[in-house]
């Protein structure tokens, strides 16, 4: 990303170029970030599921550093998409676990129980930002032909 920008020919491809840079920027520090907010909120559990987005922010890092800097080696655009993709999944299990959690025993999926469940005990948002952190990441490399 950092290439391209450097290489891009003409304003309106330098803009586009810096827009990519800045959302990929914005993944990185996500990855760093959320982590270590779900760390100090003690979001560490005996579940194997409340330890995914620990282990999903090592390949995130580590594939958001390599794209910055190569995105044009297939396996590293490869390794960055997976990784992108098993974020959003992350983010969406994570936003169904906890409004599940929520209902507290009773699951009831009429509007205002289910909006009640979203804004329970429990942040629906925060596992939404994984979600979040993989559409930024698959926008930033998308390239329209």
């Amino acid at each position: 990303m950092i290439r391209a920008y450097q290489n891009a020919t003409n304003p309106s491809a330098k803009a586009l170029e810096l827009i990519r840079l800045l959302m990929l920027l914005l993944v990185l520090v996500g990855w760093v970030m959320y982590p270590l907010e779900l760390l100090l909120l003690g979001h560490w559990a005996e579940s194997w599921q409340s330890k995914m987005p620990f282990w999903l922010a090592i390949p995130g890092l580590v594939s958001t550093l390599l794209i910055l800097f190569d995105r044009k080696t297939p396996w590293i655009r490869l390794f960055f998409i997976v990784t992108m993709w098993a974020s959003v999944l992350t983010g969406l299990l994570g936003a169904y676990f906890h409004v599940v959690w929520n209902f507290d025993d009773e699951v009831n999926w009429k509007f205002e129980k289910a909006m009640e469940a979203v804004a329970g005990s429990r942040p629906v948002l925060a596992a939404m930002a994984f979600t979040h952190m993989g559409v930024t990441g698959l926008l930033s490399i998308y390239r329209a032909e």
